[in-house]
């Protein structure tokens, strides 16, 4: 069905378009999600879904190399503590085998970054398995972005890779590539990826101050493939919009409503049960931010705070308020 990426990657697409004088509601309403999602940057958000921002937002600014647009502004510390975690790392290697290996657990799922080895010299490629036309395109640009920021942590803001393989067979487009990323670029129908000599990867962390920690762990992406958190998945995305209903959600999936509930069947489980699990996890989280009983019954869907109390006593055996005060009680 596809990979995940964490809704926080909408942000610097957020910043791009409105660099260009675009709008992002509109880039958002074309890939048929709430303007509200920018608000929470911990969602799985489908990379399908991820692809079609990305060229709705090329059309919107009117850039046929929007990912590199991106790309050029693209940092590692815009992605949380995967991005941090990797940035932290005591040498280049270190820092790109934590990005390889925390990537699908972290930040973007049915993707690998891979280190190819080429005679005296490595590729860095980042290899999507979700299928893609215009929009794939266009990730792949901004996934050099932050891999060359990765890079030029270790090596310096001026260094320049012996090249960049990227998917195109324009001689203009190259020219813009190079332009945008300051790097020679190679036009290839191979795999993406940046060339660069192999002794270089024994480069140091730079800066005195980093400190050499793991990545902080962050909440699970859904697994390849698994119907359940998948759709737990949907639901939380869903219901940025307001209650979601399983038409909407089954449609999220691509999959039809009869299709959808007789699979969930063969799991034991139903879109029911799995809605009430995730609003009590939903619930039971904006609870322990602190925020209001009557505010969480609302971004829930509840018309209002009575409904939303009798039902999270039904899942729980406690109101919101027992709850919140064994949750901040010291």
């Amino acid at each position: 069905m596809g990979g995940y990426v964490r809704s926080s990657a909408l942000a610097p697409i957020r910043s791009c378009v409105d660099r260009f004088g675009g709008r992002i509601d509109r880039v958002l309403r074309h890939a048929d999600l709430p303007l509200e999602i920018l608000d929470r940057p911990e969602l799985p958000l489908p990379l399908k879904d991820h692809y079609a921002v990305l060229h709705a937002a090329a059309r919107e600014t009117g850039s046929a190399q929007f990912g590199a647009e991106m790309g050029a502004l693209a940092r590692m510390s815009m992605l949380g503590p995967y991005g941090s975690g990797s940035l932290s790392a005591p040498s280049l290697f270190a820092a790109i085998a934590r990005a390889n290996v925390t990537l699908n657990r972290m930040m973007q799922t049915d993707t690998d970054l891979v280190l190819f080895r080429l005679r005296d010299r490595v590729k860095w490629s980042m290899i999507f398995h979700t299928r893609g036309t215009e929009g794939r395109y266009q990730n792949e640009l901004l996934a050099m972005g932050y891999q060359l920021d990765l890079l030029r942590h270790f090596l310096g803001a001026s260094w320049r890779p012996a090249c960049i393989h990227v998917r195109t067979s324009s001689r203009s487009d190259v020219a813009t590539l190079e332009r945008l990323l300051n790097a020679p670029v190679r036009a290839s129908q191979d795999t993406p990826g940046i060339e660069f000599h192999r002794s270089l990867l024994s480069a140091v962390q730079p800066l005195t101050c980093a400190e050499n920690r793991p990545p902080v762990e962050q909440g699970d992406m859904p697994a390849a493939n698994d119907l359940v958190s998948m759709t737990r998945a949907a639901i939380r995305l869903e219901l940025v919009r307001g209650r979601p209903s399983v038409d909407a959600v089954a449609a999220r999936l691509q999959m039809s409503r009869r299709s959808f509930q007789r699979r969930l069947s063969t799991k034991g489980t139903s879109y029911g049960k799995l809605l009430e699990d995730t609003l009590l996890q939903e619930a039971q989280t904006l609870l322990g931010l602190g925020q209001r009983i009557g505010e969480v019954a609302d971004r829930l869907g509840y018309s209002d705070h009575a409904h939303f109390t009798r039902a999270y006593r039904h899942w729980s055996g406690l109101s919101p308020r027992q709850n919140r005060e064994m949750l901040f009680e010291t």
